[in-house]
This record gives C-alpha cells, sequence and structure tokens, in this order.
C-alpha cells in the first residue's frame, strides 16, 4: 500500500515536470556566423533577455556557425516554420522581401546616425511592414558596419584596380549588380568562406571590419584591406509572423522589447569596437588604403541605383531625402 502511495506521488510529480515543461514555449534562432560575430552576439543577449523577463515560459535555443544552413535557407525554415527566428543579413533577404533592396544600395547611407534616423522612424516602420506578406516579421534592425572590400592580389584604390578580381558576394542580385558595375568578378556564396578564400577559389570579398577581423580573413591570405564603405550591412530580427502572433500578449511584448534591446546592444558593439578591431588589422600586417577614390566608386555605382523601379525607387528616395 505504501509502495503503492509512493509510486503514486512520483507519476504525480512527473506529471507536473511534463506539464511545466510542455507550458513553456521554444524559441530556436539562428545565426550563420559563430559567437565571435555580432549576428549571433546578439541572438545570445536576445536569448538572456527573454529567459530573464519570462523564466520557465519561453526558452530560447541559439543556432549558431550555420549549424541550421545558409541564411538563405533559414529564412526558408522560418517561413515554414520550422525555425522561429534568426538575425539575418539583409542581402539575402531580397529574395523574400524585394523592397530590402533600398537598404542595399550602394552609398545611400553616409553615417551610422543616418541610419538609425532611418531604420528607427517612419522608413523603418514601412519597410519592416513589408516582411509580413511573406510571412515574416522584423522585430528589430541592427547593424555590421560599413562594408569594405579586401583582395589578396593587389592594393585597391579605384575601380580600375578590382578589374577581373573574384570577390565573394551574398547571395543578392543588388550586390551582384554592384560589384559587376565596379567592374570585378562577383561570386556569390554562401559564408563562412575562409577556405575559398585560403585555397585562391576567389580572390577578396566584402565586408565590414567587424566580420573582417572576427573571421580572421588576414590568415586567409587577404593582405589588401581597402575602406571603400560601399554599403551599409543592415541586419534584421527576423521571425516567423504566425508563431509571434499565437504568442499570448505579454510574451509577444517580451520577444519584440528584447529584440529591440539586444539589437541596440549589437549596435553599441559595432561602433564601438570598430577603430580598435582596424589598429589590430594593420598590427596582423594588413595594407589599408584608407582614402580610396570614392567618388569613381559612386560614379561606378550609379546604374546600380538608377535600375531600382517601383516601391524600391520610392523607399531610396526616401531614404536619400531623410539622410540629407
Amino acid at each position: 500500500m505504501r509502495r503503492r502511495g509512493i509510486v503514486g506521488i512520483i507519476g504525480l510529480v512527473l506529471a507536473g515536470l511534463v506539464s511545466a515543461a510542455a507550458a513553456q514555449t521554444q524559441i530556436n534562432i539562428a545565426a550563420v556566423t559563430n559567437p565571435d560575430f555580432v549576428h549571433t552576439k546578439s541572438a545570445f543577449w536576445f536569448k538572456e533577455c527573454v529567459e530573464k523577463a519570462a523564466p520557465g515560459k519561453l526558452a530560447v535555443t541559439v543556432h549558431h556557425s550555420a549549424a541550421l544552413g545558409s541564411e538563405t535557407q533559414v529564412l526558408q525554415q522560418i517561413q515554414l516554420g520550422t525555425t522561429q527566428m534568426s538575425v539575418c543579413t539583409t542581402g539575402p533577404i531580397e529574395a523574400f522581401v524585394p523592397e530590402i533592396k533600398a537598404l542595399e544600395m550602394p552609398f545611400v547611407f553616409p553615417s551610422y546616425e543616418a541610419a538609425d534616423k532611418v531604420l528607427d522612424g517612419p522608413i523603418g516602420r514601412e519597410l519592416a511592414r513589408k516582411f509580413e506578406k511573406s510571412g515574416f516579421v522584423a522585430l528589430a534592425f541592427l547593424d555590421n558596419g560599413f562594408r569594405n572590400v579586401t583582395n589578396a592580389k593587389r592594393p585597391v584604390k579605384t575601380p580600375e584596380d578590382l578589374k577581373g578580381l573574384k570577390i565573394r558576394t551574398m547571395e543578392a542580385p543588388t550586390h551582384l549588380a554592384i560589384w559587376r558595375a565596379i567592374g570585378a568578378n562577383p561570386t556569390p556564396m554562401a559564408w563562412p568562406i575562409f577556405t575559398q578564400l585560403q585555397q585562391g577559389v576567389i580572390d577578396g570579398q566584402e565586408n565590414p571590419i567587424a566580420v573582417i577581423h572576427a573571421a580572421k580573413l588576414v590568415e586567409a591570405g587577404q593582405k589588401h584591406l581597402t575602406l571603400t564603405r560601399h554599403v551599409y550591412s543592415a541586419l534584421v530580427f527576423v521571425a516567423n509572423k504566425a508563431f509571434i502572433d499565437g504568442l499570448p500578449a505579454e510574451q509577444r511584448k517580451t520577444v519584440a522589447d528584447c529584440a529591440v534591446s539586444a539589437a541596440l546592444q549589437g549596435r553599441r558593439f559595432i561602433r564601438d569596437n570598430e577603430a580598435r578591431q582596424l589598429n589590430e588589422l594593420k598590427a596582423l600586417g594588413m595594407q589599408v588604403e584608407e582614402n580610396p577614390d570614392l567618388s569613381a566608386f559612386r560614379k561606378a555605382t550609379e546604374p546600380v541605383i538608377a535600375s531600382a523601379s517601383g516601391e524600391v525607387k520610392k523607399l531610396v528616395e526616401q531614404i536619400q531625402q531623410a539622410v540629407k
């Protein structure tokens, strides 16, 4: 009798544990980068914020280092609902939300402050609404920095210096168009690319200082860095819309608030560390061209901006007006 009573108590305890676990909502958030990059750092800051604000109700698992595939593959998973969230570069989002091209246009943002003004204001809110038709929610914008070009072959000061070089780009049509206009040979490729650079499959790549530093690209033979700052590299906390809409109101607010909080931490991380990272790259032997002929790069890429049409053209014009 006593044995049956103990067994019954154990059964009730186990049932309670199963019930508690079942009541906890799991959020899987993916990033293609390793923990040294702002994408993944921001995902972990989001996790810390959410689990502190909603203990026992929301649990966040961060899948980093492309564990769930490329950014394009992760976005497909989010659409299907098999993955709930990602901290994603805007480039691959083009295939799902064409209007995001407005952020990818060359030389439209003169500074971080200008980018914040746009993305935290009416234009950013309008752009975020465009995500919904594809089954996404854009919870918060952050950034990876301004993109610069590196290569293993030669110093670069003008577009002419890049002629014929195989430059890795994201899997994004606008980025391919930019590098074709400059005269390079753009090669779309999913991240990471260290091995391809090391083996000479590609001659160079373009990314913000933070990425060039964290990925140790100087060790992959990238000897030359040119501070072109040709594209502002925005990141997005993107989520499955049905998942977010299905959360209780209080949890929905927690997720949204924590995405914004983590995004702001991400922005600070990029901007506070950029000068130090650049100096460390120089100390490692990377040759830096700090004063390239930006007027020549702007002129070369003007056709890319001129090719914008419809909603993208309207957004680009709004951005240009806002940052004057």
